[in-house]
């Protein structure tokens, strides 16, 4: 396995396969539209990155950073290659890519009562399994409560808020509305 990732800027032929996946791996709820993703990518702040193994196209990642706090929005691997470690060794990547930042992602809340209890406790146990650990944070907006893990260290609600409105602009936010709370740390399923 010979990772890397890349800007999605240098692979304009990937995408329509990034967005294939996209359409596949996100409920339209998480979406974002891909235009204004596309957009967006353009700032220095934001990495649109696509991830190979050789010349395979694995999946691709979409990331902010503000300061030294990156925020992973996006990350999925392609259906047809789950499950081979593709996702542990992109998180490493990121790691590497990143070496002096926290790196934050959300998740949806572990809750016994959801329909995809089993697949959010699975997907906590992986990212708990690949270092990162909970923050004290939840992230709600119109459409779920998610909480917030992160690598290295620790992040406020402030910094959030502040990479959360560098990246939609005032007026973005304001009608977006996110709510990041704090809570008692969510126990550590292991």
């Amino acid at each position: 396995m010979s990772m890397t990732i890349e800007s999605l800027k240098k692979h304009p032929q990937q995408i329509n396969k990034v967005k294939e996946l996209y359409l596949d791996s996100f409920p339209q709820n998480e979406r974002i539209p891909m235009n204004l993703l596309l957009w967006k990518a353009k700032k220095d702040f934001v990495d649109f990155l696509v991830i190979y193994d050789e010349d395979v196209f694995v999946g691709f990642t979409y990331l902010m950073t503000c300061n030294d706090l990156t925020y992973v929005l996006y990350l999925a691997i392609d259906n047809n290659i789950r499950s081979k470690g593709y996702g542990s060794r992109t998180l490493t990547l990121l790691k590497e890519k990143y070496p002096n930042n926290r790196i934050i992602l959300n998740i949806e809340v572990v809750d016994e009562i959801a329909d995809n209890y089993e697949q959010r406790l699975t997907r906590r146990k992986f990212y708990i399994r690949n270092g990162y650990k909970g923050s004290t944070l939840l992230y709600q907006d119109r459409w779920g409560l998610y909480e917030v893990l992160i690598y290295r260290g620790q992040v406020d609600k402030e910094e959030f808020y502040d990479l959360l409105k560098r990246f939609a602009g005032p007026l973005l936010f304001s009608i977006f509305k996110p709510q990041i709370n704090l809570s008692k740390e969510l126990e550590v399923t292991k």
